[in-house]
């Protein structure tokens, strides 16, 4: 009989460890361990470089580099939808959104209009009411939750189009080790009793001073 066991969770160190050495690997599958302790050291480090970038760049370019800095989580994000059978037509898009939002504030002045000390209250209002920022925001929100669940979820145990479970692994149950040690006392005993019957069957014959 064949049963499912759960390997070990990841570490934090073993986690970015493993993700740093398939950065450009977009094949397979990644664990829940692997992503989330990656994500959580990579936030981190992110909101750093953000601020740091902020105070010598202009804020657009400061939000491209750091937005280009998310390709680090880019392939692990991509294996753990893929370990709960989804596409990485999620990560595309929701990536394809959040650049076209940081460009298309930048380019049609948005982005002057909220960094300016005096802003019109009306011009400020233009941001969150321009069509094509609103249609960029909510397929963006839409993948990004979307992508959160996904990653929420348990790996498939079974393997899929993308290969095997990373988690889960088939083990062999003996069904029957409770009847072994009976079995091995039986066959110990067994020679045991072949000499006393051999003993029995010498002393049944007659000899020949008992024929005469």
């Amino acid at each position: 009989m064949e049963k499912l066991i759960a390997k070990p969770q990841l570490g934090f160190t073993e986690a970015n460890q493993l993700v740093a050495s398939r950065l450009t690997d977009f094949n397979g599958r990644s664990r829940r361990s692997e992503y989330w302790w990656t994500m959580l050291s990579f936030l981190i480090c992110v909101f750093l470089i953000s601020k740091a970038l902020s105070a010598f760049l202009p804020d657009v370019l400061a939000s491209l580099i750091t937005a280009a800095c998310w390709f680090y989580v880019y392939g692990v994000t991509v294996r753990r939808l893929q370990d709960t059978g989804k596409s990485k037509w999620w990560v595309i898009v929701s990536w394809a959104a959040t650049f076209a939002s940081t460009l298309y504030m930048y380019f049609s002045g948005l982005t002057d209009t909220l960094a300016s000390v005096n802003a019109n209250p009306q011009a400020a209002m233009k941001v969150f009411t321009d069509p094509g920022l609103i249609l960029i925001g909510l397929v963006n929100l839409v993948t990004f939750v979307a992508i959160l669940i996904f990653c929420c979820l348990d790996s498939k145990p079974e393997p899929n189009k993308y290969g095997e479970s990373p988690k889960y692994v088939l083990a062999k149950e003996e069904e029957e080790v409770a009847t072994a040690p009976e079995t091995t006392a039986a066959e110990v005993e067994e020679p045991a009793n072949e000499p006393a019957e051999e003993v029995k069957d010498n002393a049944e014959e007659p000899t020949n001073d008992q024929e005469i």
